[in-house]
């Protein structure tokens, strides 16, 4: 235990846990504000994970890893389309619909890359997000190396998520976006294109989800490997209800679940008594703990998940 309270286990550890938080920011961010506008991104797994597969064959294959990036972000932007078309176009359940597609990316993407890459132990790899110190804020003691010493990703991720936060509370599109989640119906007969709202909010989600997988491929590993996401992708659809639907929050939120993540894998390399699964189940155990604790009196958008049909009274 005296180990684990010194300097140097917690400086590491938090400075894990902002790099493992990036992930779960961008996508949770996303999704933030996907259901503001009343749409549930339940692909928000599959999104993931496929962008993480097509990032990284992408900066395989150029050798850029800023086109890989690229490429993850369109890719999980399709995978939201995707799902769009059938839960606001088709209107089917958007539920149903996400955990369709991720159940479909699991399979695609193992398919994929044993069609491309073969079976073979040995990992293909792609050079990685190089670490990037701001100067002065980098040489604070603690601070410094916790915060101002990743690559672009992570300062990318904050911005996103106080420009997010500003949209939504200060300008008109922030309106309509609420008013899409709120009030369907009264949003499009003061001229609102709900429907439009809805598949950009969609898009946008899955672009964010996107570039999170991306991060994990090309920004942290430098490889795929297979169930990638593993299970992050739900971890932030609890982040956005734990964070009441604020980016800002969403963030702080993200932040305490990646430094879960990077605590279990330093307990494990420290050695315990408890078998490897307690700890790789720990991030998720603290998820349903949290929303068993914090996840009571919380207001989801009015319309959230409901299916809207511009033609019903």
């Amino acid at each position: 235990m005296s180990e684990i309270l010194t300097a140097a286990f917690l400086v590491p550890l938090f400075t894990a846990g902002v790099r493992m938080s990036v992930p779960l920011i961008f996508g949770s961010v996303g999704d933030v504000v996907s259901e503001r506008s009343g749409v549930m991104n339940i692909g928000l797994e599959g999104e993931m994970l496929v962008s993480a597969l097509i990032s990284f064959m992408a900066a395989y294959h150029s050798s850029s890893i800023v086109i890989g990036i690229l490429a993850g972000g369109l890719a999980g932007m399709c995978g939201a389309l995707l799902i769009a078309f059938w839960g606001v176009s088709r209107k089917q359940d958007q539920s149903v619909v996400g955990i369709m597609f991720n159940i479909f990316a699991l399979g695609f993407t193992n398919f994929l890359y044993r069609a491309v890459y073969g079976v073979s132990t040995d990992k293909i790899k792609v050079d990685i997000l190089k670490n990037i110190e701001i100067p002065v804020l980098s040489r604070i003691p603690f601070i410094g190396d916790i915060f101002f010493k990743h690559n672009v990703l992570v300062y990318i991720a904050l911005i996103a998520a106080a420009l997010v936060w500003f949209l939504l509370k200060y300008t008109n599109l922030g309106l309509k976006v609420d008013a899409a989640g709120e009030n369907p119906r009264a949003a499009a007969a003061a001229g609102i294109n709900v429907v439009k709202i809805r598949y950009s909010t969609y898009m946008f989600s899955g672009f964010m989800a996107g570039i999170g997988g991306a991060f994990l491929s090309c920004g942290i590993v430098g490889t795929f490997t297979e169930n990638m996401s593993s299970g992050r992708g739900f971890i932030c659809l609890a982040i956005t209800i734990l964070a009441r639907w604020n980016p800002v929050f969403a963030v702080c939120a993200a932040f305490m679940f990646g430094t879960v993540e990077a605590l279990q894998l330093r307990l494990q390399a420290l050695g315990s008594p408890l078998p490897y699964q307690f700890f790789v189940a720990l991030p998720y155990a603290v998820t349903l703990i949290s929303l068993v604790i914090f996840g009571r009196n919380i207001h989801a958008p009015r319309y959230l998940g409901q299916i809207y049909n511009k033609e019903s009274r």
